[in-house]
């Protein structure tokens, strides 16, 4: 399916997050989630990729990772992964991404949860792609779309109100009852697979 007419967005929630005791904390920003969810954004189409954290050191350290990948000499050795770290939004909030996005499309985005764990009222990956293809095909102005994944144990259910669509976990072979505890950076890779792959 191409995203070139269905605005959608990556977003990776660092806050807030539940650990392992669920209580909710904020969780450091990896650099391989940077650049590993940067590729993949890019090549399924998403027109842009938003990490969320709070804490300032955190920004200070993305940017120098950032301003590495937009000076002249990487675009010269490594164009296709300036490419894709291009797309990198850093902010503070969800609020944040929700005011870029309605500042570009002139509306709210739908926010599409993510999660490992099973979750009621969640939609199947068959079903969610077939009505983005039906709101693809149907012209207009459709409403973008923000997938959110998150990080630690999951996302508190605080964020919850936030969220309008939620999809079914990603299991393997062994179905829900097996093994389950993907990395983010393939869970988003699957999930984008699985939406707007050939």
């Amino acid at each position: 399916m191409s995203l070139r007419s269905l605005p959608v967005y990556v977003v990776l929630l660092h806050h807030p997050i539940v650990n392992r005791k669920g209580a909710i904390v904020t969780t450091a920003v990896t650099n391989m989630d940077i650049h590993d969810i940067s590729r993949s954004a890019r090549t399924y189409g998403a027109q842009g990729y938003f990490l969320v954290t709070p804490i300032l050191d955190q920004h200070e350290l993305v940017g120098r990772i950032l301003a590495h990948w937009r000076t002249e000499e990487s675009r010269k050795q490594h164009p296709d992964r300036v490419e894709a770290v291009s797309l990198v939004r850093l902010v503070s909030t969800f609020e944040d991404v929700k005011a870029a996005i309605r500042a570009k499309h002139g509306q709210d985005p739908e926010v599409v949860l993510t999660d490992a764990r099973p979750l009621p009222k969640s939609i199947s990956y068959a079903d969610y792609r077939r009505e983005l293809e039906e709101r693809r095909h149907s012209g207009g102005n459709p409403k973008p779309v923000v997938l959110v994944f998150g990080t630690g144990w999951g996302v508190s259910d605080t964020f919850y109100p936030e969220v309008h669509r939620i999809l079914a976990p990603v299991y393997g072979p062994e179905g829900n009852g097996g093994y389950n505890h993907l990395s983010v950076r393939s869970a988003v890779a699957i999930i984008l697979d699985r939406l707007f792959g050939l």
